[in-house]
C-alpha cells in the first residue's frame, strides 16, 4: 500500500471516529434527557397522591372537599398507570414480546366505553372539551382485532387531542372504507401541528411543543405505541394537521371476519354436543 493511500486510510479513520464519538454524545444527552423526562413525570402525580392523601387525614375537612382529593388521588393515580403501561408497551414492542389477542369487536361498544372513560380524563374535564363519538355502522358491527389494543390506540389518540386542544371539540369514530378495510379517526379544533413536528411525530419520547414554544406534559409515548400497534395489526396511520387547523389522526383496520367454513364447523360441533348431552 502506497503512502497516499495510508493517508487517505488514516483519515477516513479519524472520520470515523469522530462520526462516533459524536454519536456517543448524542446517544448519552438523548439518554440523560429521556431519564430525566422519565423522572419528572412518574415525580409529578406521585407529589399530588401523597399531598391529597396527606390532606385526608384532617378530620374536620368537609365532605365535599373529602371528595375532591379522593377525585385527584383517582385521577393522578390513572395517569401514574398509563405512564407505567406505555414504559412496559414501548419496551415489549422494540423487544417483539406483544402479542395479539384477537376476538369480535363490537365497534359502537368500543365508543360508547371510551367516551365513558375519556370524558373524566383531567385535560377535557378541566377545559370543558365536547367530546363526541360519531358511529359508522349498526350496533352489531365488529371486526376481529385485539379489543384491548384498539382501544389503548383510540384512547392514546383521544388524550393527545386534549393535551393540544384549549377549547372547541374532540370528534372521533370509524366508516367503512375501501379494500375491505375500517378507518378510525380523531379529530380535535386544537392549534395543530408545527411543520417541524410533523416528520418526527410519530418518534418515541417526542413531546411535542405549542405553537408558543411550550412543552406539553408526558412521555412522547403514546403515539409512537399507538403507530406501531396498527402496524402490527397489519393496518396503518396517519395525520393531516397545520398551524391553527387543529389535527385530525387516522389508521385503518383490516375487515377480517370468520370463514364460512369454521363458522360451519362450530356450529356442527354444537350440535354435536348437545346431541352427545341428550343422550344422558
Amino acid at each position: 500500500m502506497s503512502t497516499e493511500e495510508n493517508k487517505k486510510l488514516l483519515q477516513t479513520i479519524a472520520m470515523l471516529e469522530e462520526e462516533l464519538s459524536a454519536t456517543r454524545t448524542r446517544m448519552q444527552n438523548l439518554q440523560s434527557a429521556i431519564l430525566s423526562n422519565i423522572s419528572h413525570d412518574i415525580r409529578t402525580p406521585m407529589n399530588a397522591i401523597v399531598g391529597f392523601a396527606n390532606l385526608l387525614t384532617d378530620e374536620k375537612m368537609e365532605p365535599g372537599e373529602r371528595k375532591d382529593c379522593i377525585d385527584h388521588i383517582n385521577s393522578h393515580s390513572i395517569e401514574l398507570l398509563g405512564i407505567i403501561d406505555n414504559m412496559i408497551d414501548a419496551s415489549q414492542l422494540q423487544s417483539g414480546n406483544i402479542r395479539l389477542n384477537d376476538r369480535e369487536c363490537y365497534l359502537n361498544d368500543i365508543l360508547d366505553a371510551l367516551h365513558e372513560e375519556t370524558r373524566e380524563t383531567q385535560d377535557i374535564k378541566q377545559k370543558k372539551l365536547n367530546l363526541a363519538a360519531v358511529k359508522g355502522e349498526d350496533d352489531d358491527f365488529f371486526i376481529y382485532a385485539d379489543y384491548k389494543r384498539l382501544k389503548q390506540i383510540l384512547y392514546n389518540l383521544i388524550d393527545n387531542a386534549g393535551k393540544f386542544t384549549k377549547k372547541g371539540h374532540i370528534q372521533f369514530g370509524y366508516y367503512k372504507s375501501k379494500g375491505n378495510k375500517v378507518t378510525f379517526f380523531v379529530r380535535d379544533t386544537g392549534e395543530g401541528l408545527g411543520l417541524l413536528d410533523n416528520d418526527d411525530i410519530f418518534m418515541p419520547f417526542n413531546t411535542g411543543k405549542t405553537l408558543a414554544g411550550a412543552p406539553v406534559k408526558g412521555l412522547g409515548l403514546g403515539l409512537s405505541i399507538s403507530k406501531s400497534l396498527v402496524e402490527l395489526m397489519s393496518g396503518e396511520m396517519w395525520h393531516e394537521s397545520g398551524p391553527c387547523k387543529g389535527s385530525s389522526f387516522y389508521f385503518t383496520l383490516p375487515v377480517r371476519k370468520r370463514t364460512f367454513l369454521k363458522n360451519t364447523y362450530q356450529h356442527l360441533s354444537s350440535l354435536a354436543k348437545r346431541n352427545i348431552a341428550s343422550l344422558f
